[in-house]
């Protein structure tokens, strides 16, 4: 659970200083996201993939974390 914690709190903390420091990066990435990542033609065309993709992430997390607080 703790490397989840971190790469998600870097993620947060190098995206608060993109936002502050180089908007234009943040900008390009956004728009790169909306156009590549999130398209709607995609998550149309590929649901399934999308939501098989999803669901196994949000199993394993739950195993992580699971498997996390029996150590305890």
């Amino acid at each position: 659970m703790k490397p989840i914690l971190l790469s998600l709190s870097a993620v947060f903390f190098l995206l608060g200083f993109g936002y502050l420091y180089r908007p234009d990066l943040i900008s390009r990435m956004m728009s790169f996201l909306r156009d590549y990542v999130l398209n709607d033609s995609h998550m149309i065309l590929e649901r399934k993939k999308w939501g098989a993709f999803f669901l196994l992430v949000g199993f394993f997390l739950l195993y992580v974390g699971l498997a996390g607080m029996g150590r305890r």
